[in-house]
């Protein structure tokens, strides 16, 4: 997990969420966390004194510091965007990430989106027993197995990116993991051209009818659903299709979110290359190297 923090030892290829929460509450109570930490504080802005030292929101009486980590994240406030019609609907409606305390037992349930948060959308609906799940995605993205022989191939591709080789794990993956649902691997997009989405159930899901994967544009929300415009594979977005409406008694919206805002670090941090999202890469600025 961490250099300094060697001792963490998973019980398999990819840990739940309570082995990842476990090893860091570990951490957290190893190394005295609870009183080095300030909750509750918003940064508005660093700088740097005359001897080189950072002071956070202008006010020296939370100390003086050797250095600004900006560790905020990908994901800021959840996007929400507004459909039309939507206040007709007279089912409920939640972004993917206020599911806690919630369920889906009995439901006809409908999610918005096809990225990341609309997997754990899918996971969370079918594991709580929903009478039928459909995903509704605007574009197709690629989705892997947790597989430790699928972890070496696409590690065999030391650059990172699509190259003239990219069709050799492209083409397995449809063989020997979509197999009869190939319809839903993309066409356009490369299988380096993004990260793709780790997950060895959705498939299973699907093949035994609790969920499906459907392909289009939403034009708007009725009484008890979603009209969709249902697109074949390699129609673009907005392009034309078959409408449909799909029922529902629950509408979770996969939407993803803002990205956090990091206007609290000095001016110079955002100079040339040196600004998101290659900072995920280069992390620091030379300046501050």
């Amino acid at each position: 997990m961490y250099r300094f923090h060697p001792s963490v030892k998973w019980t398999a290829g990819y840990p739940d969420r309570q082995q990842i929460v476990s090893q860091i509450t570990q951490l957290w109570k190893r190394y005295g966390l609870q009183e080095r930490t300030k909750f509750n504080t918003r940064v508005h802005s660093t700088r740097q004194d005359t001897y080189g030292r950072w002071i956070i929101n202008n006010d020296t009486s939370f100390g003086h510091f050797d250095g600004v980590l900006a560790a905020v994240g990908t994901c800021g406030d959840s996007k929400m965007p507004r459909m039309p019609n939507q206040e007709a609907f007279k089912g409920e409606i939640f972004h993917s990430s206020k599911l806690d305390g919630k369920t889906a037992a009995g439901k006809k349930v409908i999610i918005v989106g096809g990225g990341a948060s609309a997997v754990e959308a899918l996971e969370f609906v079918v594991h709580t027993d929903a009478a039928s799940t459909s995903v509704l995605a605007r574009s197709d993205k690629w989705i892997i197995p947790r597989n430790v022989f699928v972890d070496i191939l696409l590690a065999l591709n030391i650059f990172g990116r699509e190259t003239i080789f990219s069709w050799i794990p492209e083409t397995l993956l449809k063989k020997f993991f979509y197999r009869d649902l190939e319809d839903l691997a993309p066409t356009s997009d490369g299988l380096f051209t993004e990260t793709p989405m780790v997950n060895s159930d959705i498939f299973h899901q699907i093949r035994q009818h609790k969920a499906e994967w459907l392909r289009g544009d939403i034009i708007s929300f009725t009484d008890n659903g979603v009209r969709f415009r249902q697109r074949a594979k390699g129609v673009p977005k907005g392009g034309p299709g078959r409408e449909i409406e799909v029922k529902a008694d629950m509408v979770i919206m996969a939407t993803g979110y803002e990205r956090p805002s990091l206007t609290f670090l000095p001016d110079e941090c955002f100079q040339g290359d040196y600004h998101p999202p290659n900072w995920y890469l280069q992390v620091f600025p030379p300046e501050h190297v």
